[in-house]
């Protein structure tokens, strides 16, 4: 599968959790949907840095876009570390997760507008193709991992 479309993928998946966080109505669901999030969004930001980013670096106008991305990703995960350690019923703890939501929206418009965009510039369906297939197998053993550590 085409890299973009898993990576859209994994942005749906993220956005639904924010709304599932945003409607949760008990203590329990708040929980269960932040430790999905604080998962799904380590996980593809691991992998994006693994898979993604090393193969478009090189490639014609991408360097910054990259940079950009990966410097996004750092407040991200510092973000979502922040909110991790707070009670999911405070009142800091959903002003933190708008933030985090904000964040991570833009980081995804810019990806999917700019980044996305040079990358179908400069790699062919085939090249995303098999730079999918890396970074699903990828993704499967980092949450292999999680899934044993925990």
């Amino acid at each position: 599968m085409d890299i973009l479309e898993l990576i859209k993928a994994d942005h749906r998946l993220v956005e639904s959790l924010f709304l599932e966080i945003e409607n949760a109505e008990d203590t329990h669901k708040l929980y269960d949907s932040f430790n999905q999030l604080y998962e799904a969004l380590n996980v593809h930001a691991e992998v994006e840095e693994q898979v993604f980013y090393p193969a478009i670096r090189d490639r014609q106008d991408t360097e910054n876009l990259v940079d950009e991305a990966q410097k996004e990703h750092n407040e991200a995960k510092q973000m979502l570390e922040d909110v991790s350690f707070l009670s999911p019923t405070s009142v800091e703890f959903k002003a933190k997760i708008r933030e985090l939501k904000q964040a991570i929206q833009h980081h995804i418009q810019k990806e999917e507008n700019e980044v996305f965009s040079q990358v179908h510039q400069c790699m062919s369906q085939e090249e995303r193709s098999q730079l999918g297939s890396e970074f699903e197998v990828v993704k499967s053993k980092l949450q292999t991992e999680i899934s044993v550590a925990t």
